[in-house]
């Protein structure tokens, strides 16, 4: 697995501003006075920040988790386990099939091997955002299936699955918002266009965190049975 890559935060300059008053003793006592801050922002004690965390001017910030890896090693394929856990198969296969189309893409007829996502659920699944400083988010998703020595797709039928990513790269219309009284974020995306979960929306919750924080819990949620359905929980780590 690449080794993690260090992201650094610029803090803005601001200026103290400060004002004089004289007390009873006739000494001068300097007095902060605490600047107001637009509607989303606190007072850090040096600048306003967004979501109480800072991303560096032109810069971005990258987080990420998985549930498990997989490597060459001496011994053959090894598995490094990450932080995610998937709670929700059925809300999980759903994400595959609908936002990735990488499986169960037949609408009639019969698939099996790699074609039926129920051989994806053991596999990894990768997670990752960025954002930048105009507090514009991208997210991708990557799937790969467990390594087996005999692996084969076999689909038979109709395909109504559109276009597959893998990985799932989305950078348009996504939207970063904070929730639970400013303590957290949500970051929110909606599926491709050019398969079946283009009208789908994808949920990233982070109930409590900042983007200054090296890592954090989150939530991610898509649509199963048309209800918002937790697909799996974890840990992100910058990179």
């Amino acid at each position: 697995m690449k080794k993690l890559m260090a992201s650094f935060l610029a803090i803005y300059s601001a200026l103290l501003m400060v004002s004089c008053a004289k007390d009873s003793g006739g000494d001068t006592v300097i007095n902060p006075v605490i600047p107001s801050c637009a509607a989303g922002q606190v007072w850090n004690g040096t600048v306003c920040v967004n979501n109480t965390g800072v991303v560096p001017t032109n810069g971005v910030v990258r987080y990420y988790d998985y549930n498990r890896y997989f490597y060459n090693s001496y011994y053959g394929v090894s598995t490094q386990n990450g932080d995610m856990q998937i709670v929700n198969a059925g809300a999980y296969k759903e994400f595959l099939k609908q936002a990735m189309a990488v499986c169960d893409r037949n609408i009639w007829g019969w698939q099996a091997g790699l074609a039926d996502c129920n051989n994806w659920v053991s596999g990894s699944f990768q997670i990752e955002f960025s954002v930048d400083s105009s507090l514009k988010p991208t997210v991708s998703f990557t799937a790969y299936p467990a390594p087996n020595w005999y692996q084969y797709t076999l689909s038979v039928g109709i395909n109504g699955g559109g276009m597959a990513f893998n990985p799932l790269y989305l950078n348009q219309n996504n939207t970063f918002s904070l929730i639970n009284n400013s303590k957290g974020f949500e970051i929110r995306a909606q599926g491709s266009y050019w398969n079946g979960g283009g009208l789908k929306l994808i949920q990233i919750q982070v109930l409590q965190g900042t983007l200054q924080d090296g890592y954090f819990t989150y939530d991610l949620y898509f649509p199963y049975n048309n209800v918002a359905t937790k697909i799996a929980t974890g840990k992100f780590k910058r990179r």
